[in-house]
């Protein structure tokens, strides 16, 4: 679905990214970790189209970012949820905000009326739809991001850093809501510093220094921060690994194996 080439690209600074290539396929769920200014965000908004690679070349559904007088298709097909949910605003009320996305796609006024209800819905922020927007917490602003990516039905949706602004409570809703959203057949691409949110992708991308640095499955990437002294393992990676479990990376994974281990004894 997402093929990304030998992809260059600097600011003023300096590169950022150095010759990246990576191929997201359709419905997978990845999660891409790395530090502060490791070059995630700006590929992000390369994927959609929001910047340019200087070199290389990125295709989404076999269309170049680089066609400008594609770049609607583009975005029909792939959505991004921002870190911070301010920078997302268009509309002064959280309808308003849905509805102008969805009159891009020139749905009918009962279609949209019908995707809004059934997003803000599902989400469990109806009560909110004629609010003001900036009248919210960040962690309903998010929740009103998700709803209104959600509408596009697009294949898929980039999350960046969809949860380091919000509490506890709310992470907890946006985390379910984006694994969900992968289950129903969504492609997820995931960016975060935090390895903990990604324990349910099927495939975890490192980057450093703008490359590739590593890629597996959540067990081995989390295997290889271990062997690296790196130390924002997952907890329930690090628990199993300390109680002499086979290593597991899910929440329920390490609860199971611990209750088979007691009932062995």
């Amino acid at each position: 679905m997402i093929k990304i080439q030998d992809v260059y690209f600097s600011y003023t600074d300096g590169p950022v990214l150095d010759g990246i290539d990576l191929t997201i396929n359709k419905g997978e769920y990845v999660g891409i970790m790395g530090e502060s200014g490791s070059g995630k965000t700006t590929l992000a908004k390369l994927i959609i189209g929001l910047l340019l690679p200087q070199n290389g070349v990125i295709k989404i559904n076999g269309i170049s970012t680089q066609e400008s007088t594609k770049l609607l298709e583009i975005r029909k097909a792939v959505g991004l949820v921002f870190q911070n949910p301010d920078t997302q605003i268009i509309g002064e009320t959280v309808e308003e905000d849905l509805v102008f996305g969805l009159e891009n796609l020139q749905l009918s006024v009962t279609k949209i009326d019908d995707r809004i209800d059934r997003y803000l819905g599902l989400l469990g922020i109806n009560h909110l739809r004629y609010s003001n927007f900036r009248l919210l917490s960040c962690g309903q602003k998010q929740l009103v991001n998700l709803a209104a990516v959600m509408a596009m039905q697009q294949d898929c949706i980039i999350f960046d850093e969809p949860v380091s602004m919000v509490d506890r409570t709310h992470q907890k809703k946006i985390l379910a809501f984006i694994h969900e959203l992968n289950r129903s057949g969504v492609a997820v691409i995931h960016i975060t510093h935090d390895p903990g949110e990604l324990v349910h992708c099927s495939r975890i991308i490192i980057i450093s220094n703008g490359r590739v640095a590593y890629q597996g499955t959540p067990y081995e990437v989390f295997e290889h921060m271990v062997r690296n002294d790196e130390h924002n393992v997952p907890v329930t990676f690090a628990i199993s690994r300390k109680l002499g479990l086979a290593p597991v990376s899910k929440p329920e994974e390490l609860v199971k194996k611990i209750w088979l281990s007691r009932s062995e004894t």
